[in-house]
């Protein structure tokens, strides 16, 4: 009852020829909800859980996440926009123009390919693709997380469009986030049918989820 069928649709942040000022305003909202939000601290916990000397972000937008994990040697942060990408440029941070579900990267080149709010933009046969084919370029693993489909979240973000507390791309992509996003047990359904050695879906504050995929 607290779980909203899954709804697919385009967010507007996606389009080609979204207007730059909303574009800057949603990649600031972006940057402080994973501050405040609870995106930072997930993010770096589960990063802690691999210890990779190397990292490839996917969907990486503005590479706040990876600014989190200076420890990391090498950090690589892609995305398909580059308007996204070139937002912020902070040295220690690779960034690459490239589609997640065709990696340019060879076999075990990285330690951890990570992403974060990305699995809900795509359908669970392309999410098992995609990983598969994360697997393949990584040496240890696989780390995700994202929003939990529940009516909880989809009744704040909501509210903080409905109170102007974010700029008008997020008002919509907010929620359409939350509606095309997984269950616990959807993101178990696509665990099970990658190639990884291993996997394990964990429950993250606030109404969000880690899927952690071991390679061996």
């Amino acid at each position: 009852m607290l779980t909203p069928r899954r709804l697919v649709s385009a967010e507007m942040l996606d389009e080609p020829d979204a207007p730059l000022d909303d574009v800057d305003r949603s990649l600031r909202d972006l940057r402080m909800i994973n501050h405040y939000g609870g995106g930072v601290r997930i993010y770096r916990r589960l990063v802690r859980i691999f210890s990779p000397g190397s990292i490839l972000d996917l969907g990486t937008g503005t590479s706040d996440l990876l600014e989190s994990v200076p420890q990391v040697r090498l950090r690589v942060g892609m995305d398909f926009k580059i308007e996204h990408l070139v937002y912020i440029r902070t040295p220690g941070i690779h960034k690459v123009v490239g589609d997640a579900r065709r990696l340019p990267f060879r076999d075990e080149s990285i330690d951890l390919v990570t992403s974060a709010h990305f699995l809900h933009h795509f359908s669970p046969g392309e999410n098992v693709a995609m990983i598969d084919d994360a697997l393949r370029a990584t040496r240890m693993g696989v780390a995700i997380n994202d929003t939990r489909r529940h009516y909880v979240p989809l009744i704040v973000v909501l509210l903080a469009g409905l109170f102007r507390l974010v700029g008008r791309i997020t008002r919509f992509d907010a929620p359409a986030s939350v509606r095309q996003g997984y269950t616990l047990d959807e993101a178990r359904e696509i665990a099970r049918k990658t190639r990884c050695a291993r996997w394990q879906v964990r429950r993250a504050w606030p109404f969000r989820f880690a899927l952690l995929l071991w390679k061996r």
